[in-house]
């Protein structure tokens, strides 16, 4: 990951603020629905949650999306350093990971090009991110299958 020079108390502080505003309660559940209850097995299933306006899984969506893209922006921007965050945060990467082949259709069908622009830039800018997102991969294939024997075993 480059450098943006040594990290300093006030780049803590800032981490520890996104911390606490990542526990915050509604957020907290948002972040819940898209990490672990939310399995998308394809586009329309992504787009049906995303078109959702007006439904608390669609204002879920919204509102883990545009924090993070939010965040990834302020990184980028140097705002945030840069290695601190990569060291600290890993739920960016893992969002990528997990939603990125819909991002493109996505950008499509709502006409908004920018759409996650600042979290894929974050998540494919270095070496050590893109391993990262590659790992994440590998573990969510992993979820997926087991998720699949589950429910065959059912």
């Amino acid at each position: 990951m480059p450098s943006k020079g040594k990290p300093t108390a006030a780049d803590s502080q800032l981490i520890l603020r996104l911390y606490d505003l990542r526990r915050e309660a509604v957020m907290r559940k948002a972040r819940a629905f898209l990490t672990t209850e939310f399995w998308p097995s394809s586009y329309d299933e992504f787009k049906a949650i995303a078109m959702a306006f007006g439904t608390e899984h669609n204002a879920y969506f919204r509102q883990v999306f545009s924090y993070w893209d939010m965040v990834a922006a302020m990184v980028l921007a140097g705002t945030i350093n840069e290695d601190l965050f990569f060291q600290t945060n890993g739920e960016p990467y893992f969002f990528w990971a997990k939603y990125k082949d819909f991002v493109p259709q996505t950008r499509k069908d709502f006409g908004n090009p920018d759409f996650l622009q600042y979290i894929e830039k974050l998540a494919t800018k270095s070496t050590q991110a893109k391993e990262r997102v590659k790992r994440i991969e590998t573990m969510l294939k992993t979820r997926a299958a087991q998720m699949s024997a589950a429910k065959a075993g059912k």
